[in-house]
Order: structure tokens, then sequence, then C-alpha cells
């Protein structure tokens, strides 16, 4: 075992930046005396949704379907005889142009029996403040390590290892929107949606050598 006194401190940091991307969901609902009547229904109503993301692909980063339900229906008292069915249809939208989406949104909307939930916020992965809230963070440990070598009249000396741990964000800010169907002889509201500040977090554990001080 070395000698050489050491020191392992952990270094934090949190910053804060204005989200990049916004997520939300649209989920289409059917019923029908038919398992097929319901899938027609949903298809045909989906593909206006894909009509409506074209019209708006310069804000959309992406979309992607993210579930299909059909399933019977049963009748009350027997609890086994078929009665109808019930299917829905649901499609994860990703928005980064923030002022194009309360035009798809109300868009999206009037279409038959569906349902808008969200927008989520969130960072993309590349952006700076990870960066940034990294440096943050090894500067704080550096700082510890100077504080606690001054405190046995020592000094901080050469690096031994960086360990970095998992960092963390801010949950994402959600606004939900039950579906409704607008008046086309009305002029077309606007939401005013207000990005959710995203706060990241990171953490390093960093060790130090110690040496005693130069009094030369």
């Amino acid at each position: 075992m070395s000698d050489v006194p050491a020191v392992t401190v952990r270094g934090e940091a949190r910053l804060e930046a204005p989200p990049d991307l916004a997520t939300f969901s649209v989920t289409v609902h059917s019923t029908g005396p038919s398992a097929d009547a319901v899938r027609d229904e949903l298809a045909r109503v989906s593909a206006q949704f894909r009509v409506v993301l074209d019209t708006q692909s310069a804000a959309v980063s992406k979309f992607s379907t993210s579930g299909l339900h059909v399933a019977p229906m049963f009748g009350h008292k027997s609890g086994t005889k078929i009665t109808g069915y019930r299917g829905s249809f649901s499609t994860s939208v990703e928005v980064h142009a923030f002022d194009a989406l309360s035009d798809i949104v109300f868009a999206l909307t009037p279409l038959p029996n569906s349902q808008v939930d969200g927008p989520w916020w969130s960072l993309r992965p590349e952006n700076p403040v990870y960066r940034e809230v990294r440096l943050a963070a090894i500067t704080d440990a550096r700082r510890r390590a100077d504080d606690y070598a001054a405190a046995v009249q020592l000094t901080v000396g050469r690096l031994i290892e960086i360990s970095d741990l998992d960092g963390g964000g801010s949950g994402p800010g959600l606004m939900r929107s039950r579906a409704f169907a607008l008046d086309a002889a009305e002029s077309a509201p606007a939401f005013d949606f207000e990005p959710a500040v995203q706060t990241v977090s990171g953490q390093v554990t960093v060790r130090f050598a110690l040496s005693e001080p130069d009094l030369g």
C-alpha cells in the first residue's frame, strides 16, 4: 500500500437550460360491431393524422407508432357474449419548432375521437449543457479537495482517478389536453405553451494525491 496521502471527493453541479424538444402523443379511439370495422376506422383516421404531420414536417423532428389496441367488449349480464369491439391507435410526435406547436395541436384535435396528451419537454442528447455540468462538477470537486487539504496543512497534488456517476435531469413538464372539435367558421384559438426549464445535474468522484506545501 502506498504511503502517499490522498483525498477522494465528490463534485456536484446543477444547471438550467431551456428545452430543445416537445413530445406529445395522439391517440385515436374507435368502437364498432366487428374487429375489422374498428381496424378500418383506426386506419382511416391515422391516415388523416399522417397528412396533418406532413404539412408540418418542417417543425416535426420525428414521429412513431407507440401503440395499437383492438379488443372485444362483453355484455354486462353474461360477461361472455361479445357485444362489439373497441380499439385505439397511438402515435408519439416530437416537435423542435415550438412556435408551430399550437398549430399542430389544433390541427390534430378535430380528428374524430382523438385525444392529445402532452407536451413533455426535453433536451437533445448533444445539448452543450451536459458538458457544462460535467465540467462544473469537476471544478466543485477540486474546490472541495483544496479545502480538505488546507485543513490538514497539505496541498492537492496529482490527479489519481475520476469516476463519472450517473447524472440526472428534471422531470419533463406536462400539459394534458383532451381532444375536442373546432368550429371551422370560428377563428382558430391558440395555446400559449410555456416551455418548462430543464434542470440537469452532474456528479463526479475525483481522487487526488496530497503533498506537503512548497515553502520555498
